[in-house]
């Protein structure tokens, strides 16, 4: 049996990716980009996880949101970060 992966035309390149994706790691977020969707303020993040490869990371978590748009003010990028799941919020260290 194939893969329905077989099928696809198009892939999405650039797909940003989820804090579950870099849960527990050190990155360093290099920017950070605020935006306002149909569900209410998200962020887009620049980040380096240590490949030297710049990725994005789209979230909308409040505590994140209010970390980001303090270190943009304070123009502390790049800096370094670890974002943990604790119940169903998403802190910074």
């Amino acid at each position: 049996m194939g893969s329905l992966g077989m099928f696809a035309k198009r892939q999405a390149e650039g797909v940003p990716l989820r804090l579950d994706d870099i849960a527990g790691k050190t990155v360093t977020v290099l920017d950070a980009e605020f935006k306002t969707g149909n569900f209410g303020a998200y962020a887009v993040m620049a980040i380096d996880a240590g490949d030297g490869e710049t990725q994005h990371v789209m979230t909308s978590a409040m505590l994140i949101l209010d970390a980001l748009e303090n270190a943009a003010a304070e123009g502390a990028f790049p800096i370094d970060a670890t974002f943990k799941k604790r119940g169903r919020c998403w802190i910074v260290e």
